[in-house]
């Protein structure tokens, strides 16, 4: 299995002032919180909020990891597949921490496939272990290398999918959700690119020619631009840039989406990746394209036609 984000580690400590309170940093990416540590009699209020410094109180109800989100994408145009993800996860406003959400395998001369997750942390990373495992069956036969094309892949991890959140559903707490959705895309030797979403219930759906691409997650912000832009005779270069554009859209709108985001993009009949990348915020990259596209959009807006009543001043 090839992992292409890594979770960035988070160090936690005790704040000297409070007894209460913890300083959790996240290396790398600048982010800094304090947040008090949950207590039966600590109310749910948001105390300030402040650039790079958010302070925080809440109960231990807030603590929840099924309450994770996200922002994930893939795109099927013609010449392949491009996929994104965000690495955020958001259990309550005060409990933030990055974790990957693109996972790709590999089934050597036979398959490339790459899975994209929101929902529940515990039930997609137990999803991925056992596609990895079952992968590292000595026969060389066992899951992914058992399916013969993208359908049976998309079949198979949706009943994984299933298998795993009835498994932690045995010792459920009332209100809580095992819930997860999934994209899986990639390609079988001599078979075509395709890219299916996998929902809780193990069913899945195929994109559609007309709207060629599938999101999950915070969905929303990010489609006009997708709806406006992505054909099937896009290039992947112009579908990669438009999923980073979609991807910052959604980052603009809700802070429970946020970098660093991965960018696959798979060339058809290669079983391999072409392209991946791991962007932050400060990314040369993607500060660029950032910039231009919100100048371009300014610049763009300011160029439409006056109203009747403007023309007379």
């Amino acid at each position: 299995m090839s992992q292409f984000a890594q979770p960035a580690c988070f160090i936690g400590r005790r704040h000297p002032s409070c007894s209460a309170c913890v300083d959790v940093n996240y290396p790398g990416d600048e982010q800094f919180s304090r947040r008090l540590r949950p207590h039966m009699n600590i109310n749910k209020e948001i105390i300030a909020s402040m650039r790079r410094q958010v302070h925080y109180a809440a109960d231990s109800l807030l603590f929840n990891e099924s309450a994770a989100v996200t922002y994930c994408l893939a795109i099927s145009v013609d010449a392949g597949l491009v996929f994104a993800s965000d690495s955020r996860t958001n259990a309550g406003v005060d409990n933030v921490n990055t974790y990957p959400k693109m996972y790709s395998f590999n089934v050597p001369e036979k398959a490339f496939v790459t899975v994209l997750t929101s929902g529940n942390l515990a039930t997609t990373q137990a999803v991925v272990r056992r596609i990895s495992r079952d992968l590292e069956d000595p026969s060389g036969e066992g899951g992914l290398a058992a399916c013969n094309d993208m359908s049976d892949a998309a079949r198979y991890i949706g009943a994984l999918s299933v298998e795993l959140k009835n498994y932690y559903e045995k010792d459920l707490k009332q209100g809580a959700n095992f819930d997860c959705t999934l994209i899986v895309g990639g390609q079988y030797k001599d078979g075509p690119h395709e890219i299916f979403m996998v929902y809780p219930e193990g069913n899945y759906i195929q994109s559609s020619p007309y709207a060629p691409y599938l999101q999950i997650g915070e969905t929303k912000y990010g489609k006009p631009i997708l709806d406006r832009v992505i054909r099937s005779n896009s290039s992947l270069e112009a579908a990669a840039r438009c999923a980073l554009v979609s991807m910052d859209s959604t980052m603009r709108s809700n802070l429970s989406v946020a970098p660093p985001f991965d960018l696959l993009v798979y060339e058809t009949g290669k079983l391999e990746p072409a392209h991946v990348m791991h962007l932050k915020l400060n990314s040369p990259y993607y500060a660029t394209l950032r910039k231009q596209w919100s100048e371009g959009l300014k610049a763009l807006f300011n160029e439409l036609p006056l109203f009747e009543w403007e023309k007379n001043k």
